[in-house]
This record gives structure tokens, sequence and C-alpha cells, in this order.
């Protein structure tokens, strides 16, 4: 019988998320972009090589934004962690304090874990399968929310065509810490209105906090994949609520809002 531990697991990714947090604010980091990838910084890949070496050597495998796999798995047992290393470095490239360290963690292409770290606040976001979730280590409950949407706060990616009747909205540049707020009940909703939609890397270390507080999670538009992890590489995008109330009336203001072609 294989057995994990993912409470463990999750102990060395809080201990890297650590290091990271330290090393941002000890180094005068570079946050230049490099011409290599798309909205990606110098800042980005020296943190990506701090995270993979850390993690490969505490034996993970690794799917990471800047760098892709590392490490392979080759046995049963072993770990998979979904990596952005700095989720919102155009934020901190401009010194806006909104970016963040996103961790998830597989196990047999199952989402068993997540680990979220504000990078700036060090506001710490933990859930583990079957375990439940954690805000700054006070136990998060199941979701509940008799808000309604035009009494909701909504934190979006991207912009609709047309205002889609929340109360009001947020838009901080880290989908991580947008989903990981809905999960901890900061925020009510979050929307991906954007063209592209997000990656695994985006979305699976606050996935598992959204699935430890009941949120309701699903894609948006009926020719999007669902939330699964595949096709690996594929963006998505989601909308989120801690209510399925708040969840309808959002997926059908913006349907509404959607122009024939």
């Amino acid at each position: 019988m294989i057995t994990i531990d993912i409470a463990y697991a999750l102990a060395r990714i809080e201990e890297l998320a650590d290091k990271v947090k330290a090393y941002l604010s000890e180094v005068d980091v570079d946050w230049s972009q490099t011409g290599v990838l798309a909205g990606q910084h110098h800042g980005d890949v020296a943190v990506d090589t701090m995270c993979v070496e850390f993690l490969t050597i505490n034996g993970f495998a690794v799917f990471s934004e800047e760098s892709g796999f590392s490490n392979p798995i080759k046995t049963p047992n072993e770990l998979l962690v979904v990596l952005d290393p700095v989720d919102g470095s155009t934020n901190a490239s401009r010194g806006l304090p909104q970016y963040a360290l996103s961790a998830g963690l597989l196990h047999n292409e199952c989402l068993v874990g997540g680990y979220v770290l504000d990078l700036t606040s060090g506001t710490k976001y933990w859930a583990a399968k079957g375990l439940g979730a954690t805000w700054n280590g006070t136990p998060l409950g199941p979701a509940k929310s008799t808000t309604a949407l035009s009494k909701s706060i909504v934190a979006i990616n991207g912009y609709p065509k047309r205002h889609l009747g929340w109360g009001q909205y947020r838009a901080f540049g880290s989908a991580s810490l947008e989903l990981c707020m809905v999960a901890s009940g900061q925020l009510d909703a979050f929307i991906d209105c954007s063209r592209f939609g997000l990656a695994p890397w985006d979305y699976m270390g606050a996935l598992a906090l959204l699935n430890e507080t009941s949120c309701v999670v699903e894609p948006l538009g009926e020719n999007d994949l669902s939330p699964e992890i595949e096709p690996f590489g594929a963006r998505r995008r989601l909308v989120v609520a801690r209510s399925a109330a708040i969840l309808e009336e959002l997926r059908l203001a913006w349907s509404e809002s959607i122009e024939p072609e």
C-alpha cells in the first residue's frame, strides 16, 4: 500500500515559501523582463531556480511556469508540485504589493494539497485533501454566503463587456491570491473574463482551498474544459463563488453580456 504524508510535504513547501519571502526582502531583485517568455521577469527566473533546486533535493517532481517539468516522477508515491514562483510578478516589478508563491500538490494526477503565500504581507493559505484548509493557521469552515450578487465583492481577471451586477469588484493581478480570498471569505466570487484564461500554476494551489471549503468552481463558457488537471497545460477561464446562487447569477450575467458573432 502506498502512503503519502501530505502535511509533511506541505510543511516543506511552506519552508520554501518562507525562504523565497526572505530572499525577496533582502535582495535587490532585477524585475526587468527577460525577453524569453511573455511577461517573464528576471526575478521570476531567479526565484524559480531557487524553488526547483529546493523541491528536487527534497524529492518532489516539479511543473513550474518558468521552467516546465523538473525531476520527473519515477515511483507511484512521488509527489508533483505545480508551481508559480511569483504569481503577480508584474505587480512586483512595479512595486505593487499583491504577489504570491503558489503551489499545488498532486499525487497520481489528483490534487491533494495547496499552499499559497502572499510574499509581501506574509498571509498564508494552506489546504490538504480531507484535512481542511487554513488561513494564517485558522481553520476555514465550509463556505456559506447568503449575499446576493448585487451585494457581493467580486474579483475579476480581464474585464467583461458590461457591468455584471456585482456590488463591488477588485482586480489584484494575482489569481492565486484572489481565489484564496474567495475560499477564506474575504471575497464572495471570482470570474475570469480574460481572453486566454488561467494556467494550472495560476489556480492549482488555491483550488485545493476552494475544494476543502466547498466553494463552487466551474468553467466559464460552453467550450471551456472542466477545471481538471488534464490536459495539463490547458488554460481555463473559471468562475468561482462561495455559493451556487451567486455563481449562477454571475454566470448568467456574463452569458448575457456576450455579443453574438
